[in-house]
């Protein structure tokens, strides 16, 4: 159902859909196609999944305003607040809780947006000043674009909690810790790259795109956000996307607005 005929029906019926809330942020030159496989997989379990889209998309389905930045996180935190007033001024929605999961870029919205009551997710992030209680940060020693370092960072000054890689690789968590931190470091070069994270559709179309271009750009040494690894690892999303999604499934039910 689209968002248009749900908010129609909603408003000529009077109808608040009461549910929890996940915003999907994607990073620079990416689009809001690549969480798809994780959105999917929130709203199977009965969250409500928006992904906005930035100027800076490679997707973008509109014109850039003069002036505007690209990724300049001011400028989605405009785009992310006018999303929130639509959510519930027209489309009828009544959130009993608020989550957030940035890729790169993205991790700068996450940061930046709601209060202390959202759930937090940023992959391949590794921001420092994430705002708690709930917290969830994915790293990679083979992710090319952030220094590991700015990942244990994230550690100093506050209560973050290793997750043990083959816990999650195998899907045997329990009780999952409210401030968490996993960085993916026991397959070495077979540990997930910085658009692993990603859903397998766009990452394809991207490699596709760009095939002709990669062995240049390895012999080089350009980087290429790991496009090249991707190419031969095709690891998209599969064994973070549960994570998050029980992650989500524990943290935000505890907390009612």
């Amino acid at each position: 159902m689209s968002c248009t005929y749900y908010s129609d029906l909603c408003m000529s019926q009077n109808i608040m859909l009461s549910c929890p809330v996940v915003l999907l942020d994607h990073g620079f030159l990416s689009s809001r196609f690549n969480l798809s496989h994780l959105g999917e997989a929130l709203a199977f379990d009965g969250f409500l999944v928006l992904a906005p889209e930035y100027p800076e998309s490679l997707a973008a389905s509109y014109d850039v305003a003069q002036g505007t930045t690209t990724g300049n996180p001011i400028n989605r935190g405009i785009i992310m607040d006018a999303l929130l007033r639509t959510l519930t001024t027209e489309w009828g929605v009544l959130p009993t809780a608020y989550g957030i999961v940035g890729h790169l870029l993205g991790c700068g919205t996450v940061n930046i947006t709601g209060d202390k009551s959202w759930t937090r997710v940023c992959l391949a992030g590794g921001y420092p000043f994430l705002r708690g209680p709930n917290c969830l940060l994915v790293e990679s020693v083979n992710n090319c674009t952030v220094p590991l370092i700015w990942a244990l960072g994230v550690l100093r000054g506050n209560d973050y909690i290793f997750l043990e890689e083959d816990v999650v690789r195998s899907r045997s968590w329990d009780a999952l810790p409210s401030m968490a931190l996993l960085i993916f470091r026991n397959q070495g070069s077979a540990a997930p790259n910085h658009i692993s994270f990603l859903a397998v559709g766009p990452n394809d179309a991207m490699v596709d795109f760009l095939s002709p271009l990669l062995p240049v750009a390895c012999t080089s040494g350009i980087p290429v956000l790991d496009f090249d690894k991707y190419q031969l690892s095709r690891d998209s999303g599969e064994v973070v996307t549960p994570l998050i999604v029980d992650y989500m499934k524990q943290k935000m039910v505890l907390i009612k607005r």
